[in-house]
């Protein structure tokens, strides 16, 4: 089994296991990709700080999000189409998130249903939703979320135009709104 050390040695990996068509769709973004780019350089600019001589015996990384306790203040963002990447991914994300006490919040352009996920997990998660123009499409989607027990709605904005993906177009991978 490889030893993995860092995110690059796990990229790696995955370009070399993973369809071009699913490695280009996470891989890559929208039109010129320079939202794509500047996201991911803008994590080099983070740096945590060495303290030294400090008392750590009672260090946590427990928080509370959204009223609910997590293990660390962090969650599993949405990710659309996780599920053509490994089957059941949604699944397989919202179990890994609940092993490690984080929220897993579930994309509206899964491939596993709200309900599969709730099926499969003991814990509620979040729920992703795009704001569309089909009132009772968006009525519908809340009240299965609802039903699933999901804890929380993150609304996302950004889709007004839907960003042309070069790379999809070219592999022949699309994914069409409902």
């Amino acid at each position: 089994m490889p030893i993995y050390t860092n995110i690059e040695d796990l990229r790696r990996h995955y370009a070399r296991r993973t369809p071009k068509m699913f490695y280009d769709y996470a891989e890559s973004g929208s039109w010129t990709e320079q939202t794509f780019r500047e996201n991911t350089s803008d994590f080099q600019h983070i740096h945590l700080k060495q303290r030294v001589a400090v008392d750590m015996s009672g260090r946590s990384t427990r928080s509370s999000m959204l009223g609910e306790d997590v293990a660390m203040p962090v969650a599993l963002a949405p990710v659309g189409l996780t599920g053509m990447q490994s089957a059941d991914g949604e699944i397989k994300a919202a179990r890994a998130a609940e092993k490690f006490g984080v929220p897993f919040t579930l994309s509206t352009m899964s491939i596993c249903s709200i309900e599969d996920v709730a099926e499969h997990t003991t814990q509620p998660f979040w729920f992703q939703v795009y704001t569309l123009k089909d009132d009772d499409f968006m009525r519908r989607l809340f009240e299965r979320a609802k039903a699933a027990n999901c804890s929380a709605v993150v609304v996302t904005v950004d889709l007004q135009v839907l960003g042309q993906r070069h790379k999809d177009l070219k592999n022949g991978l699309s994914a069409p709104l409902n």
